[in-house]
This record gives structure tokens, sequence and C-alpha cells, in this order.
């Protein structure tokens, strides 16, 4: 595949593994600014293979789809919470959530969790404070301010109580297989590594022989007092690698495309 890459996005070391993973396999790659919320590219990009990927920004799904690249981008978009609840059930962690517009949720008085209820980035999902959202609330629904990512009042948005989570771990899942993982979080701190105890791979792929909303996807999971629960499901092109192996997911991409 040609590997359209967005320029200044990825961490250092990030940027370093894929790239160099990319030259070392003789795989093409070109370099590009991503136009904010539209995903135009500059340069505009002249692919070298007939199958071109991005990897990026999420709004980049446009440019892929108005190009009609395959795979372009492995689009979550449609498989929301709603969707995934009806497979996943209470594997996953907020299946207790009620779903609502963003404009009917009430002035909260205790911290709350919420999230959009798809993979739309409209804002990172996680526990409000109550000033803060009812403040944000109300320069949305009230004062109709834009913050530049199409949130408003009519939103849906996820909402539930706040839980206890031990660690949390990213996987990158590739044609119905674990292509690699990482741990991302260990309890309130942010903490990479790459060493992920098993119990962690029998659970995703638990989860992903019941239902994949992808052919590649990334899914985060997390260790509570209750078990092993899913936290969320993310587009993988726009999904940071944390310690994951790159040249293992690199190579996973290559070899599904290449057989399909």
């Amino acid at each position: 595949m040609h590997w359209i890459l967005q320029e200044n996005l990825f961490k250092e070391n990030e940027w370093a593994n894929l790239t160099g993973t990319l030259e070392r396999f003789g795989i093409p790659f070109s370099v590009h600014k991503v136009i904010p919320f539209i995903g135009e590219l500059v340069p505009p990009a002249q692919p070298q293979q007939e199958k071109v990927v991005c990897f990026g920004s999420y709004s980049m799904r446009h440019t892929a789809r108005a190009q009609r690249w395959t795979p372009g981008v492995y689009d979550l978009f449609d498989k929301d919470f709603k969707v995934q609840l009806q497979h996943w059930g209470e594997r996953m962690l907020n299946f207790d959530s009620r779903i609502l517009p963003f404009k009917d949720v009430p002035l909260l008085a205790e911290p709350t969790f919420l999230r959009p209820v798809d993979d739309s980035k409209y804002f990172a999902g996680k526990v409000f404070m109550p000033e803060d959202f009812n403040d944000w609330k109300h320069k949305v629904v009230d004062l109709g301010h834009d913050y530049g990512t199409s949130l408003s009042g009519e939103t849906l948005v996820q909402i539930c109580n706040p839980k206890t989570i031990h660690g949390e771990y990213r996987f990158w899942i590739v044609n119905g297989e674990i292509a690699t993982r990482s741990m991302y979080k260990r309890g309130d701190k942010v903490m990479y590594a790459s060493d992920v105890d098993e119990r962690f791979d029998r659970f995703v792929q638990a989860c992903v022989q019941a239902w994949q909303p992808h052919r590649a996807f990334v899914i985060d999971v997390c260790d509570t007092p209750h078990g092993l629960k899913i936290v969320e499901i993310n587009t993988i092109n726009a999904a940071g690698f944390y310690a994951g192996n790159v040249q293992s997911l690199v190579l996973s991409l290559e070899d599904m495309e290449g057989a399909g």
C-alpha cells in the first residue's frame, strides 16, 4: 500500500518507528499537512500504489472517501456506543450509560463521565467536574459557542457514574488478530509499557470473536474491581501508538490488504 502520513501529529519516537518501518520494508509513503476538520491534504497526494491507507487525524477520512481510496480509513463512525452495546453488553465498562442529546444532559451535581456515543472526536470522553461541565454546556447550548468540533446541543452523548479503573490497555486488531498491544495508564498515571498480561489477550480475543466493528480497529480495555472491561473502540488510523509494536502493526495491515 501507499501510506499517507500527517506531518507533526505523531510523537517523535512514534514517527521514527513508523517511517523507519516503511523505509526498511520498501513501503511507499508521503507526508502531508492536513487542513483541520475538512481533511484536505497539502500537497495533494499522488499515490504510488493501487491501495492507499491514511494515518493521522480523523478528518483524513473525508479526503480518503472523496478519492475513493481503499482501504483509506477504517472508519468506525457508524459503529457507535449503541451498536457496541448490542454486541458486547456488560463486557463494556459503561454499559449502564444513559444516551441523550448534549442539550438534555442535566446540570451536574457530582463528577460524571461523558463522551460522544460515536468516534466523532467532538470532545474527549472523561470525568467532568460539575462546575466545568455546567459552564461549558451553557456556552455551547445557550450561547452557541463554536469550538471548531461541530459539537452542538443535538450531539448524542453517553453519561454515567465514574468507574474505578486499575489500569488501561490498548490493543490493535487486524483481520481478527491482535497485531500489538500496550499499557497506557496505571490508575490515574499515564504509563506506557509493551509488557501486557496474557489475561488481557484472552479477554480481547473473546470480544473480537463475539463481534468486530471493522477489519482493523483499536480496542481499549481496562482492569476493574469487577473484572476486565471494554473502555472504547477507536479508528486505527487516528489512534496513538503508545508502546505498541509499530512494525508489527504495519506488517499486519500490509499482509491483510495484500491478501485482500
